[in-house]
């Protein structure tokens, strides 16, 4: 028996026409998700860009299936990290780091010169990722998250 293959991911841009796959993410990926109108607000802005990597073909094939998604704000010389997540069964294969470098790659086309996030204190798996690609720890949001959790903020500045 040949060695199952992971799927093949395409890059896509989210719209409200996803968010019934964006919600079920959240949830499969938070124990406090966004809430619809957390989205839908973010969806509407024109300065938020949500990107997703989906799974199947593009032409025809099974449905395909939000995999992961990021949603960040485009501010000029600055990018905002919103929401990162993956699908649990998902994880491990690189897709997080994938968009971070989009995130990255279209912020540095745009001139932007400062990348801002927030992240769970406690999340070492996360912390361990945006230090992996140049962000550093810049503060700290005491309750930040409404299980009274901190967060920490992390920036990257470019030259």
């Amino acid at each position: 028996m040949a060695p199952l293959r992971p799927p093949a991911f395409h890059l896509a841009r989210l719209t409200t026409a996803d968010l019934d796959a964006i919600l079920d993410l959240e949830a499969r990926s938070f124990i406090q998700p966004w809430s619809e109108a957390n989205f839908r607000g973010e969806l509407a802005r024109p300065f938020t860009l949500a990107l997703g990597f989906k799974t199947g073909r593009l032409i025809s094939g099974p449905p395909a299936v939000l995999a992961a998604q990021c949603f960040f704000w485009r501010l000029g010389p600055e990018v905002h990290l919103l929401n990162l997540a993956v699908r649990p069964e998902y994880r491990r294969l690189g897709l997080a780091r994938r968009l971070l470098r989009t995130m990255l790659a279209l912020g540095r086309r745009d001139g932007a010169r400062a990348f801002f996030l927030e992240v769970r204190a406690d999340n070492l798996e996360a912390l361990n990722l945006y230090h992996s690609l140049g962000f550093e720890a810049a503060g700290r949001r005491p309750g930040y998250y409404e299980d009274g959790t901190d967060a920490g903020l992390m920036t990257l500045t470019l030259p």
